[in-house]
């Protein structure tokens, strides 16, 4: 079972965490590392507000920086072999 620290917190797409320490977000890729994501600043593509660009099911899907920073954690560690099953 691959497990995060809490500063880790999942996102409403499966396979993204947001770290709440250094404001970042990661994707979880199939062997368990996790990988930072770009950000992107504000502009007419992603309707003037700043955020992540993601892809869900193949759809370009955006997690922006409003959205993210109102995140908490809900537990101390946090499985994600549950989450990586869905996928």
């Amino acid at each position: 079972m691959i497990t995060l620290p809490k500063e880790f917190v999942s996102t409403k797409y499966p396979g993204y965490f947001w770290n709440i320490k250094d404001e970042r977000l990661y994707s979880v890729k199939v062997y368990g590392a996790l990988k930072p994501m770009h950000f992107n600043r504000p502009n007419h593509w992603n309707h003037g507000q700043a955020g992540y660009q993601v892809s869900v099911g193949g759809k370009k899907r955006y997690l922006y920086l409003d959205y993210l920073k109102k995140l908490t954690p809900k537990k101390e560690i946090f499985p994600i072999w549950d989450q990586l099953e869905l996928i």
